[in-house]
């Protein structure tokens, strides 16, 4: 039996929640001991009576938990502009880290965190669930050993409504880069919904731990909401090896749409929409069909894996080599549409929902949904007259972000 893995937790609010669920509550054979905490406003916790019941210690910072404590594991689930620093921090101390998706913000964090991980003893996987899931590993497997066939063209499409509230949350929701300079690049396609852009890269990748290699993007940005970066994304993605990859996913829907993904090969189609079908399911060309399961079916199984990964078991499934293709594609859509497209007044209507509004785009839906089954960006499409082309940003041997000074 192997002994219990001491865990530490940065960031208990948000998205931290859902590792301090599975940790205090879901923790399979005691395989972890949750052994403190950091965050420095620990009040907005929605486990901190059961903390502070388990004497579980809450720390302000990093270097403060380390000077009395050294995990095994590190979980961050700190907002983004916090993401290179707090890894590399602690593989410093020679610990290994689970770092919540995204990577980071820029490409040049990306590259710092890799070199970080090349000279210390620890890994980092990145928390992309899909990635760690029995359903997406068996696609994978599938498309490497060929039975797919070619991949040719890879799209997936999410919406998810986002009100005031979502925004006016935190201080970095919506932004571009804080008042002090620091990249953030938050929007949904480097945040709520980067699975799903990920997925196709990771998908492609020539081996259980690589994403395919972007070597181009093209993107068209827009914002409903009063924010500085996009709420509404449809972008194109050549890779190196020519595969295209179109992605649609808005905060400025009017209905909520789960994950919907087809992903065409030269043997077959692999479809999934959450809505309607929890599994995803090959059709083949000649009838035939193969159903991989649930994606979400492993749920946060990825801290479980770190932990096997740390008693000698398989290496993580996702780490900062095949997060980082997702990064270099939200640095260049960005680059490709420096100016975030406003869409029109009179299309954007509003919406109360308990204490807060949501702004909506009216018609936006349909408008998204064509261009995907279109296989097309929205001004190709030639629906509306608002749409603004981004150019084409060739992301070989990109680097930094953004490419100009600013």
């Amino acid at each position: 039996m192997h002994q219990t893995v001491d865990i530490a937790l940065v960031g208990a609010g948000g998205y931290g929640t859902s590792y301090l669920r599975e940790l205090l509550h879901n923790n399979p054979d005691q395989k972890g001991r949750l052994i403190a905490v950091v965050d420095p406003f620990p009040e907005r916790c929605q486990f901190l009576g059961e903390l502070n019941d388990l004497q579980v210690p809450i720390y302000p910072d990093m270097d403060t938990l380390f000077a009395s404590h050294k995990p095994g594991l590190i979980c961050i689930a700190s907002p983004i502009q916090f993401h290179a620093e707090q890894t590399i921090l602690s593989l410093q101390q020679g610990i290994s880290v689970l770092c919540e998706k995204p990577l980071c913000a820029t490409i040049q964090e990306a590259q710092r965190m890799a070199q970080a991980e090349e000279q210390t003893p620890g890994f980092v996987a990145i928390g992309y669930q899909w990635s760690f899931s029995d359903a997406i590993q068996a696609l994978k497997q599938d498309m490497m050993q060929g039975v797919l066939g070619k991949p040719i063209r890879l799209k997936s499409r999410v919406y998810w409504p986002r009100p005031a509230l979502y925004y006016a949350r935190n201080q970095w929701a919506g932004r571009i880069a804080l008042d002090d300079g620091t990249w953030v690049l938050e929007s949904p396609a480097a945040n709520a919904a980067a699975h799903y852009l990920h997925n196709m890269l990771y998908v492609l990748g020539s081996t259980r731990d690589t994403s395919a290699t972007p070597a181009n993007v093209q993107a068209e940005l827009f914002r409903a909401n009063p924010i500085e970066n996009y709420d509404t994304a449809s972008m194109r993605c050549l890779t190196t090896d020519g595969v295209e990859i179109l992605f649609y996913t808005t905060h400025a829907s009017q209905n909520n749409i789960n994950p919907i993904f087809d992903y065409e090969f030269e043997n077959a189609t692999v479809s999934y929409q959450q809505d309607e079908d929890s599994d995803i399911v090959a059709h083949f060309h000649d009838g035939r069909t193969k159903v991989y399961g649930n994606p979400f079916a492993t749920g946060m199984g990825k801290i479980w894996q770190c932990v096997d990964a740390l008693h000698g078991g398989d290496p993580v499934a996702c780490g900062i080599r095949a997060a980082t293709p997702h990064t270099l594609c939200i640095n260049g859509a960005q680059e490709s549409a420096p100016e975030v497209v406003n869409f029109p007044a009179h299309l954007c209507k509003t919406l109360a929902i308990a204490d807060t509004q949501l702004t909506y785009v009216d018609g936006l839906e349909g408008i998204m949904t064509q261009a995907y089954e279109s296989n097309c960006l929205i001004s190709e499409s030639h629906q509306v007259d608002w749409a603004v082309p981004g150019r084409i940003v060739d992301l070989i041997n990109y680097d930094h972000f953004p490419m100009q000074p600013v």
